[in-house]
């Protein structure tokens, strides 16, 4: 019986080095400005979750968790963008995470509209690290140390974990490489995983608009009123 080769092992470095130029990452500059926000925001989170969402799970030291107490849609388990008993956590598929490449460009929410008119629409929204407890076992490969413990919601609506991708390319797997300061849990990076050719790779420019504090400043205004709405239903 003949086979069929997947080759694509072969091809790693040429795919690495085209999705590095067509990826958007955000700047790490707006990165940082949002880990300085969260610090601040810490006890406004603590006091409006209570016992509902524990907030050391997405506002855990240098984090950049954009949406407290969001986490990603499990498909047929409750209503989208509500909270969520079973899960302690207000639960969405891709809305939130859309809301910050939004705000980033034209200082306004998520929308269908809106995603078309800032030309949002010609691309997708591609995670970096995992985010679902599920996974994080693939990357006890990367890191020396991962507490079994966490629940690395966070990342859902990390800065720095969502990237956008034009459709039509090749998704970058989750449990790829951003900053360790970002992640809930997980340290000591292990560089010989890097290839030998990563440095040939170019990268995209990072995402900084000129009006970039005035847009994030807005985000971070709706996300208190956004999640104080849905609690508050509770």
């Amino acid at each position: 019986m003949n086979k069929l080769e997947n080759k694509i092992h072969l091809f790693n470095k040429d795919l690495a080095i085209i999705l590095a130029s067509l990826a958007y990452h955000i700047s790490p500059e707006i990165v940082r400005y949002i880990v300085e926000a969260n610090k601040k925001d810490i006890i406004f989170f603590e006091k409006l979750f209570g016992d509902k969402i524990d907030t050391k799970n997405y506002l855990f030291n240098g984090s950049d968790c954009v949406f407290p107490g969001i986490r990603r849609y499990v498909s047929g388990e409750g209503k989208k963008q509500k909270y969520n008993t079973k899960y302690c956590a207000i639960i969405d598929d891709n809305t939130f995470p859309r809301h910050i490449w939004c705000f980033l460009i034209n200082g306004k929410c998520y929308t269908g509209p809106n995603w078309k008119e800032t030309n949002l629409e010609e691309f997708e929204l591609a995670h970096i690290f995992t985010h679902k407890e599920s996974e994080i076992i693939m990357e006890k490969n990367y890191f020396k140390e991962i507490d079994n413990n966490i629940s690395p919601h966070g990342e859902f609506t990390s800065a720095a974990n969502v990237v956008l991708l034009p459709k039509g390319t090749v998704r970058p797997t989750d449990n790829s490489t951003i900053g360790e300061d970002s992640l809930n849990g997980r340290k000591g990076f292990i560089e010989n995983k890097v290839p030998e050719w990563y440095s040939e790779i170019k990268w995209n420019e990072p995402f900084l608009p000129e009006k970039w504090r005035k847009n994030i400043n807005s985000l971070l205004d709706y996300r208190k009123e956004r999640i104080t709405t849905i609690i508050g239903k509770i």
